[in-house]
């Protein structure tokens, strides 16, 4: 039994070590860049030996792409949990854009160096980020659905089919990704929303 119990605190422990690492990776990412942050400033920062940092990931792109496949998780978990929210249609769709988009600009494009972030995650070998987009324009459209069943929402009388509505709103909402800080976005956002819904609602 603590032959057993001691090979699970190493494995925590490994764990947590790389949460630490991929943590750290991205804060320096989002304050000097993906360019300018070496392999060498994220083992100072995680407080690891440089070569223990090259034993969990081989090199930067490949910690970046952690990083993405981290954040990635985190925005499914909160799509899933928005989608269980039981909630009137306008904050419904409110968290739902959170869970995806504010998660998105909180880490990402609140960033100075977000193009670069962006364009480094579009130069992974593998769209890391493919199926939780996937979840989240799903979860819209399921929501106009809803929204459609129960008269709330019309979009035929705006000329669109469902699934032109959530592409819309999807779309409308991203406008506030141009936000200057947190604040500012979340207030557009939040405008995005009430004004989108008026186009569509019975």
């Amino acid at each position: 039994m603590s032959g057993q119990s001691g090979a699970a605190q190493k494995t925590a422990g490994l764990a947590d070590k790389r949460e630490v690492i991929i943590s750290s990776a991205l804060d320096l990412f989002r304050h000097y860049g993906y360019r300018r942050t070496s392999m060498e400033d994220i083992a100072r920062a995680a407080a690891v030996a440089k070569g223990t940092l090259y034993l969990y990931f081989k090199s930067k792109d490949e910690l970046f792409e952690a990083i993405c496949r981290t954040l990635a998780e985190q925005v499914a978990e909160g799509v899933t949990a928005a989608e269980a929210l039981d909630l009137p249609l306008e904050r419904k769709l409110a968290a739902l854009m959170e869970a995806k988009l504010g998660f998105v600009y909180r880490w990402i494009l609140s960033s100075p160096h977000a193009a670069e972030l962006v364009d480094s995650g579009s130069r992974l070998k593998e769209n890391v980020f493919g199926d939780v987009h996937v979840q989240f324009q799903n979860a819209v459209l399921q929501l106009v659905r809803e929204g459609t069943q129960r008269g709330e929402l019309d979009p035929k009388a705006s000329g669109l089919t469902q699934e032109a509505a959530a592409e819309t709103l999807i779309a409308a909402a991203c406008g506030a990704e141009k936000a200057p800080d947190e604040e500012t976005f979340r207030r557009q956002l939040a405008a995005i929303i009430k004004l989108t819904l008026r186009g569509l609602r019975a």
